[in-house]
């Protein structure tokens, strides 16, 4: 345990170093790591969003747990407060003309809640899907089937599914987005499917159509799921069954799920540009997001990596100046 505790301390001194020779500024763009003091209050949280519709309940799927709300800019026409008719049943490839289809960039947000609680109308969820409205990007704040009813890849099948919803021409024509200007945001739970979405887009049928994922952003994400992850250094006993319980196995010893649930493992040349925040004493190990970030590099996709004092986890992060970096982040990335 000791030996694992002075691997962590070492990992969190070294992103501390490079901290201090990097920028600490609110710009969120370029491949860098930056480590950032945070305030106590969640920025979002604190603020009142003033002509921010919200569409609540849109169905991508048929089960229950197949919705999203769509959190809307203040100068959204009227008529995009309209649900989208129809279910979607057809690929994204039946787009006629993207081009032309919209013009705003877009965020699909996934929520946490270790796979298998947590929900897109939290009051913590709801903020930060009209704090992202109010900064111009329509966000699309999505539910999914939670295990252990429903165990992995559930979850990450419908997140693909509301991916696909939101590239479809109605749904594209409705919310006035542009096709080629949208991003990813989770955190914790969320953050995993966030960042496996974004590893995986290259597999897509949406992909393959020329629709695809061009900036991710992922706040305490999970992206080692393997028994790599419960060592001393690692996630604590109960975390590691609630792991167990997503991946639908009884044991890490033979559960093959466990690196396909892993974004650590699916990175290509492919992937989108990822903004990365995590604390560096909370209960995810900071050395998953640390790996994965070097494991993005490798492969050539720009990290912009920020480690936040402190034990915040996921969009407990979001104070002021990390709230504007992510902002930048991704106007940067769907400009």
């Amino acid at each position: 345990m000791k030996s694992g505790r002075r691997t962590l301390l070492a990992l969190v001194a070294a992103v501390a170093v490079v901290g201090v020779a990097a920028s600490c500024s609110v710009d969120g763009t370029g491949d860098r790591n930056t480590t950032v003091t945070a305030d106590p209050v969640i920025y979002p949280l604190s603020l009142e969003y003033h002509g921010i519709d919200v569409v609540q309940d849109v169905p991508y799927g048929q089960d229950p747990l197949q919705q999203l709300d769509v959190c809307l800019p203040a100068d959204s026409p009227a008529e995009s407060t309209a649900t989208p008719t129809t279910v979607p049943t057809a690929p994204a490839s039946a787009a006629p003309d993207r081009v032309e289809v919209g013009s705003r960039p877009a965020v699909m947000m996934v929520h946490g809640g270790s796979w298998s609680h947590g929900d897109k109308a939290t009051a913590a969820y709801r903020s930060v899907c009209q704090f992202l409205a109010s900064e111009g990007f329509v966000t699309f704040n999505v539910d999914y089937r939670l295990a252990p009813t429903d165990p992995f890849p559930a979850g990450f099948d419908d997140v693909r599914r509301a991916l696909d919803f939101v590239f479809r021409p109605t749904t594209l024509q409705t919310y006035d987005v542009d096709p080629d200007r949208v991003g990813v945001f989770g955190g914790s739970a969320g953050g995993n499917l966030a960042a496996l979405l974004a590893v995986e887009d290259h597999e897509s049928s949406a992909y393959a159509d020329g629709f695809r994922i061009r900036a991710v952003v992922d706040l305490s994400g999970p992206t080692d799921l393997t028994a790599r992850s419960t060592g001393a250094d690692g996630v604590s006993a109960s975390f590691q069954r609630k792991q167990l319980l997503y991946l639908g196995c009884t044991s890490y010893r033979s559960c093959p799920a466990a690196e396909r649930a892993s974004p650590e493992y699916q990175v290509t040349q492919e992937t989108a540009p990822f903004f990365i925040g995590h604390s560096t004493d909370e209960f995810i190990p900071l050395w998953e997001s640390q790996r994965f970030a070097s494991t993005l590099r490798s492969h050539g996709v720009p990290v912009t990596f920020v480690a936040v004092q402190g034990s915040a986890h996921s969009i407990a992060q979001l104070d002021r100046a990390m709230s504007r970096r992510v902002t930048a982040f991704l106007r940067d990335g769907l400009r």
